[in-house]
């Protein structure tokens, strides 16, 4: 059952890897290794699934929803307005640095949403979110490790 919660928990929009590598690890049994590769997968797959999704469902709300349509104007406007620079001056490692970077707000949800408002090509969006995920799938199991061995020596090596 550690697999599936693992991979669950990496689906999550927000929290994705942040939360699944530490749970994974320290509260389902799985060593760091089995943690890292079933989270990494399960956030290259949320980002497929965005990457090929997303056009179809903005699509449809936008033809039959005119509040919708608004409110997605506002938020496609202000993301871009604020990640263009970014992406004009660093190009596409900018997506892998924004996917790679385990804080609230990053990571393959996001980055495939801006793969999506920048019109990146869907094989490109996904092998630059892919790179990112394993990126953060290494930083967050390293910071896992780390907090984890910092708590046992705080407790006397329990």
């Amino acid at each position: 059952m550690g697999y599936c919660y693992t991979f669950l928990w990496a689906l999550t929009p927000f929290l994705e890897l942040r939360a699944s590598i530490p749970l994974g690890y320290l509260k389902f049994g799985l060593t760091i290794y089995e943690a890292v590769a079933v989270s990494v997968f399960g956030g290259i797959l949320a980002a497929a699934l965005l990457i090929w999704i997303l056009p179809i469902v903005v699509k449809f709300f936008d033809q039959h929803i005119p509040l919708f349509h608004r409110i997605l104007q506002k938020i496609f406007v202000y993301t871009h307005a604020k990640h263009s620079h970014k992406i004009e001056i660093m190009g596409e490692i900018a997506l892998i640095i924004l996917v790679a970077i385990p804080l609230p707000g990053s990571g393959s949800w996001t980055g495939a949403l801006l793969a999506y408002l920048f019109g990146l090509p869907k094989k490109i969006a996904l092998i630059l979110i892919g790179i990112g995920v394993l990126l953060s799938g290494i930083i967050v199991a390293l910071l896992t490790l780390f907090g984890h061995g910092v708590w046992n020596f705080i407790n006397g090596g329990v």
